[in-house]
């Protein structure tokens, strides 16, 4: 009666929540190979943030912890070189991920990632996936599996982009104009 419907009103929209997050976690490589009920257990380890615009995510040099998801606005991924400027390697929005390195190895941040706009991530911790691997090794390895995977291609496309570099080495004056271009 009323109190039934009550319940199913505030229940339909915690459930509502949870789909979309489910639903991006599926567009996510490292994710789409799990089933439905494999995804809600996941999202029972993962961590929802706010940043506001400007907010560090996390430092170039921090320790490497685990992943995020963009889930909504925008992330700036950036590197600082030696003796050099801060350069702005990619700008990340909605279902898009980054620092997945950091499932794999404790290695410290290559780059900072900073929020853009006020952005909502997403994020999946090593000691979590450690902990899922000794409850659940079957869908830990598809994780893990997936990790690999997304390596593998990011590593594939640095040796082409390598490869066409060597190749085709840009001309003192190209080289002149990106870096008018870039600073």
């Amino acid at each position: 009666m009323i109190i039934d419907s009550l319940w199913d009103n505030i229940f339909r929209g915690r459930q509502k929540g949870a789909e979309r997050t489910v639903d991006l976690l599926l567009q996510i490589p490292i994710f789409e190979n799990l089933s439905l009920r494999e995804l809600r257990f996941i999202e029972k380890l993962i961590y929802v943030r706010r940043y506001a615009s400007g907010e560090l995510i996390f430092q170039q040099g921090d320790p490497s912890l685990g992943m995020y998801v963009v889930k909504t606005g925008a992330v700036k991924i950036i590197r600082q070189l030696p003796g050099g400027e801060p350069r702005l390697i990619a700008t990340l929005t909605a279902g898009e991920f980054f620092g997945e390195l950091g499932l794999i190895d404790d290695a410290p941040r290559s780059a900072a990632a900073v929020a853009h706009d006020a952005t909502e991530t997403i994020g999946f911790f090593k000691p979590d996936l450690m902990a899922l691997i000794h409850r659940r090794p079957d869908v830990g390895l598809k994780i893990l599996l997936s990790v690999a995977t997304t390596l593998s291609a990011r590593l594939r496309h640095t040796h082409e982009e390598l490869e066409r570099f060597i190749l085709n080495p840009p001309t003192e004056t190209q080289i002149r104009e990106r870096v008018r271009v870039t600073f």
